[in-house]
Formats: C-alpha cells, structure tokens, sequence
C-alpha cells in the first residue's frame, strides 16, 4: 500500500511543484488524533473480562497488587496510565488520590479515556470515562464487580473528573 501511495506521489510530482504540494499534503497530512481515548482508553480495553478469581496471576503480574486482596481500581488505573507512558500520582492505589492528576474537566466535556472518581456507598471509586447512557455516566475500570468492565454510575456521584 505505501509502495502505491510512493508511486502515486512521485507520479504527481512530474506533473509540477503544485501537484507534488497537492500530493503530499493528501498523502502525508497528520491526522489529529484524540491521544486520551487513543491512549488510555484503547489500553483499558484490552484488559475487559479480566476477573480477579479467574485470572488472578494476570492481574497480579499487571496490576503489582493482589486483587483478591486489596481494592485494585486505582492499581488498574496506574497502571494503563503507565502503559499510556504517563505518571501516576503519588498513593495512586488510592481511588481518591486520582481527583488531582492533570487538568479538571466538566463531565458534560468528558472524552473517552478522562479519569472519573465517583462517590460509592464504599468510599472512591475510579475508572475512565466510556460515556453517557440513561442518564448515568458509564466507566471502563477495575474493581468493577471483581472484574475489568464498564459499569454505570450515578451522575450525582461524579467527584472529579480529568483529564491526564
């Protein structure tokens, strides 16, 4: 395909300076990529259906944390966005030490890949953003009935959202 698009160029450039300009800026243009959902979000993914009974020794060597043992969302959290070549706060298996890294975005901006701490009947909770549905906000994170998935939360229960 590139040998194609090569040729093409190259054959447009015999033609004159303006059909090479025209070539190149159709062939060779850069793409304005959305780095968030590219980068966090394509990354979260690869982990759903991850359980922490069935894959527990996956999610360990990933995670760098038990999951049968300790509360793992902001463990899954640090590590996509280290894998995404980003930091991670300091306390970072804490859901709640997540409302301080980056810039605050409002959740009517939220774009896939935005970390989204919500309030639960257990303290915080953290995953990124997925998107809006029924009136609930919808977050692909760990933890999430033992296992890596999108779940929904109440709009209400929203305490942060950013984006890294």
């Amino acid at each position: 395909m590139l040998n194609l698009v090569l040729k093409g160029a190259r054959s447009f450039a015999r033609h004159g300076s303006v059909c090479a300009l025209i070539a190149g800026a159709l062939f060779f243009a850069p793409i304005q990529v959305n780095t968030a959902e590219a980068g966090t979000y394509s990354i979260a993914k690869r982990y759903m259906g991850l359980h922490e009974r069935k894959h527990t020794g996956k999610l360990s060597k990933y995670l760098g944390v038990n999951p049968r043992r300790t509360p793992w969302c902001g463990a899954f959290v640090g590590t996509v966005v280290k894998r995404a070549g980003k930091s991670v706060p300091a306390g970072h298996l804490r859901a709640a030490s997540w409302k301080r890294v980056g810039k605050a975005v409002s959740l009517k901006r939220a774009r896939k890949g935005d970390i989204v701490v919500v309030r639960t009947k257990y303290g915080s909770h953290v995953g990124f953003y997925a998107g809006q549905k029924n009136g609930r906000v919808q977050l692909l994170g760990g933890n999430q009935s033992n296992s890596v998935k999108i779940s929904n939360y109440r709009i209400g229960s929203v305490q942060a959202v950013r984006r890294h």
